[in-house]
């Protein structure tokens, strides 16, 4: 995928590039977690992603399905059922099966399949065909 050029690169790079430099972003720092991050958004663009929070390079970028069910920035669609995305990435290294949690709601199942430089994990809907969440981590920092 042509975004995951960004991975492993500084936040500024991909904030700066030509396509997202005029976007609207929020910036926010969680030191909280275990892994201290900085977090930034897209405002209603479907992308995120996590920086670690010393030199704030980028470790994982996540892509939502927008209302329209496509994003200009994953040369997969999400309006693909979860066969379709087999056949296009092929086996996947691990899957879970969709879940309901009583205080989060509903989550449908899920695959990641594993590149030699970064990991693709493909969350679909829980209520219709289609991908929710799209999400490339640097092989490094996948759980």
């Amino acid at each position: 995928m042509e975004i995951a050029k960004y991975l492993g690169q500084p936040a500024s790079c991909l904030i700066q590039a030509d396509h997202f430099k005029h976007w609207s972003i929020e910036r926010s720092v969680d030191d909280e977690s275990d892994s201290p991050e900085v977090r930034y958004s897209f405002t209603d663009r479907g992308l995120r992603f996590n920086c670690d929070r010393h030199n704030e390079l980028i470790n994982c970028l996540f892509l939502e399905s927008e209302k329209d069910g496509n994003t200009v920035l994953s040369e997969v669609s999400f309006t693909l059922g979860r066969n379709e995305v087999l056949k296009y990435f092929g086996s996947p290294s691990k899957s879970g099966e969709g879940f309901s949690h009583p205080v989060l709601g509903n989550f449908g199942p899920w695959d990641r399949f594993k590149g030699s430089t970064y990991t693709v994990h493909i969350q679909y809907k829980s209520d219709s065909a289609g991908i929710q969440k799209i999400t490339l981590m640097r092989a490094d920092v996948v759980p």
